[in-house]
């Protein structure tokens, strides 16, 4: 519970409905997961927090698991590498780097998913850093 966020009790219906999981258990009958399970616990979390379903990800073979985690981190680290760029464009006043980013991004995505997928979150982090007196209105 305290390494994915999801409730113990959830963790248990998950082992229980779709056998996700198969924890060892103690003489005393307290679960305890291996390495192995724990990984498979941690990716299973990431899919369901980005949308997955938990029946559908239950139907996946355990190979399959582990290659959709890698697509959505790449997914995300591709917006957090713009967002970090943006930002970093925006303290040096750097309009280049700026608009190299943004012409980076309009060869693979619509000026909608830029928006939304980048500039939104770009946006909330940056409130978050006035709101901390991290930047100053200028920037």
């Amino acid at each position: 519970e305290n390494l994915s966020g999801i409730k113990a009790h959830t963790i248990r219906i998950w082992e229980k409905r779709y056998n996700l999981f198969s924890p060892e258990r103690t003489d005393t009958n307290i679960r305890t997961y291996n390495l192995e399970s724990l990984q498979k616990l941690l990716n299973v979390t990431l899919l369901y927090k980005n949308g997955y379903k938990i029946s559908k990800i239950a139907k996946l073979g355990d190979e399959k698991i582990p290659s959709l985690v890698n697509e959505i981190i790449t997914l995300k680290s591709e917006k957090s590498h713009a967002i970090n760029s943006f930002k970093l464009a925006m303290l040096n006043f750097d309009q280049s780097l700026f608009l190299n980013t943004y012409n980076e991004l309009m060869e693979e995505k619509s000026f909608t998913q830029i928006f939304n997928d980048v500039f939104i979150p770009l946006l909330n982090e940056l409130g978050l850093l006035w709101q901390t007196n991290t930047i100053s209105p200028s920037h």
